[in-house]
């Protein structure tokens, strides 16, 4: 810990006083962003790489909420600095264990207002340089908002096939060479883009899902092509921004096919949890309500579940739900290269050479 923190100020008062700030365009990739803001709000989203170190948890904040409405912003923040106070030794421990000594380091609230300057304030009058985030978290939101506005995809493609034809696989596959080419919508959803799609997974919100897509457009403005796969509007409650919805809609396709099989498989392998088929069975009560499955069909695929027989639930759920629905949104008019498909790993490098191929690709 820094010499000035052996014995920092407990008594510490805040001032109305400016502090030295940074805008988020200006964040370097050595500094590090402590955000302040409380566990709920750090989980809706955050600045990319910051570290979550609560100046109040979920319920003092609310508390401090009820307190501006009802007596106001000076009551309101008495009280979170008493709060606060009494824990003052416990926040500055963790805020100086995530930081090196030699970092920048950025303290980052909701809007750039009290919460970050105090902490800038009290650090500064401690010994300990700091900055705050200029606008905090909101600055960056409206970032977010112009990036997917104005980004632009030259040369985007679309992965299709039907349900288990291993296409998230295939996308993984191609993005250890080649990971700002692959725009992976599932992965930044948190969400397999189906009514089941969130089993064994914990789906985002959309403001972090949009900020996935933003800091993607952002690192990798150059590449040659782009592949994103086949989705419908949304991946499971997550709208995909209109802008790139747009560039999506009209983009050629690559087209997977494969045996109900070999779909079954790779599905079983995906869908499968350390917890066995009980997220999957506990997620198939509510399925009849979106499919023409009736309460008895469901009660005969939990009970093979919990018979450990999932390939033939899955190839029921292919036959009587998922294809009919998917052959309906596909479109065949738009493919340029259809493969079939064992283990989607494997084409991984056929799929690149088609896209890198000038003859090929970038002539359709």
């Amino acid at each position: 810990m820094d010499s000035g923190f052996e014995n920092p100020d407990l008594g510490f008062t805040p001032g109305s006083d400016p502090v030295p700030g940074v805008p988020y365009t200006d964040i370097e990739p050595n500094d590090v962003v402590i955000d302040v803001r409380s566990p709920s709000e750090y989980e809706v989203d955050h600045l990319p790489e910051a570290i979550n170190v609560p100046l109040l948890d979920d319920m003092e904040r609310s508390r401090v909420g009820i307190l501006y409405r009802t007596e106001g912003p000076l009551s309101a923040s008495n009280w979170a600095l008493s709060q606060l106070r009494s824990r003052f030794k416990w926040f500055l421990e963790q805020l100086l264990s995530k930081t090196p000594p030699q970092s920048r380091l950025l303290i980052c609230c909701a809007r750039g207002g009290d919460r970050s300057r105090h902490v800038v304030q009290f650090l500064i009058e401690n010994g300990r340089s700091s900055y705050q985030v200029v606008g905090g978290y909101w600055a960056y939101r409206v970032w977010v908002r112009k990036k997917l506005d104005e980004t632009n995809y030259p040369n985007l493609w679309v992965l299709d096939g039907l349900t288990g034809t291993g296409k998230t696989r295939l996308l993984h596959a191609i993005s250890k060479t080649r990971p700002g080419s692959v725009i992976d919508l599932e992965a930044y959803a948190q969400h397999r883009s189906s009514i089941l799609g969130d089993v064994g997974l914990n789906p985002c919100s959309q403001k972090s899902f949009e900020s996935s897509l933003a800091q993607h457009g952002h690192c990798f403005p150059n590449e040659n092509w782009y592949l994103v796969e086949a989705e419908s509007r949304k991946v499971g409650n997550r709208e995909i921004p209109t802008y790139f919805w747009d560039q999506m809609v009209p983009s050629p396709r690559i087209q997977l096919e494969s045996d109900v099989d070999t779909r079954a498989r790779i599905l079983v392998e995906e869908y499968r949890t350390p917890e066995g088929w009980e997220p999957l069975i506990k997620k198939l009560d509510d399925f009849a309500r979106f499919s023409d499955l009736s309460k008895e069909n469901i009660a005969d695929l939990v009970k093979d579940l919990r018979n450990d027989q999932p390939v033939s639930v899955v190839k029921y759920l292919l036959e009587h739900h998922y294809d009919s629905r998917y052959q309906h949104h596909m479109k065949i008019d738009s493919v340029k290269l259809k493969l079939i498909v064992q283990e989607p790993e494997d084409l991984a490098e056929q799929v690149i050479q088609f896209l890198d191929s000038p003859s090929k690709a970038h002539t359709l």
